[in-house]
Formats: C-alpha cells, sequence, structure tokens
C-alpha cells in the first residue's frame, strides 16, 4: 500500500465483509432485500441476515447490479448468523462482499 492509501474499515461474520463506505451512494435505482437475507450457507443451511428489529428500525438492505449494500440507521444494525453469532454495525453504509476462493479455474464465493 502507499502512503495516498487509508484501509477502509470493515466487520467481518465468517465469510462476509462488510466495509464502510466513506461517501454517500445513490441507492434510488437499488432493488430491496426486504427479507434482510444476505446469503445462505450452501452446506448448513444457516445465513447471514439483518434482524427484523434492525429492518424495523430503518435498516435498508439492497442490490444495485451485482453489488449489496447496507444503510445502518442511527440506531446501528445487527447482522445474524446461527453459527457466527451476531454482528453489530455502527450507523453507515456499507458494501457487503462475500469472500472469494481460486479453485484453479476461476474465482468463486465462498459460502458457508
Amino acid at each position: 500500500m502507499n502512503a495516498n492509501q487509508t484501509a477502509r474499515p470493515f466487520w467481518r461474520q465468517g465469510d462476509i465483509f462488510f466495509v464502510k463506505l466513506e461517501s454517500e451512494l445513490t441507492l434510488e435505482d437499488a432493488k430491496p432485500i426486504k427479507t434482510g437475507i444476505i446469503a445462505r450457507g450452501e452446506q448448513t443451511g444457516h445465513m447471514h441476515r439483518v434482524s427484523n428489529p434492525s429492518l424495523s428500525d430503518g435498516a435498508l438492505l439492497t442490490m444495485l447490479g451485482p453489488s449489496m449494500y447496507l444503510r445502518s440507521p442511527e440506531t446501528g444494525a445487527e447482522i445474524v448468523h446461527d453459527e457466527h453469532g451476531t454482528l453489530e454495525l455502527p450507523a453507515g453504509l456499507y458494501a457487503v462482499v462475500n469472500q472469494q476462493e481460486f479453485d484453479g479455474l476461476r474465482w468463486r464465493a465462498v459460502i458457508d
């Protein structure tokens, strides 16, 4: 990393990263994900999701093209998962990123 680059704060829950964005993003063309489900596990059936109380408090999970974003309200947002526990995110806008792995032929998302 050179001196002009700065690391963005991020939070991790298993194979999902929440990268806090410093600038606002226009989400008016984004599709809301009303269920709050971020990702479902391939093997265990568990899921990463925004808690129902957080959705009621104004948390907004959206898809804009192939990218997922979470707007956490002033009260913050809880991301829940049966195996990884609860993750508390402060207020702000986050890019939601799946961990990637290279299988020898291509990059693929890691979903536990």
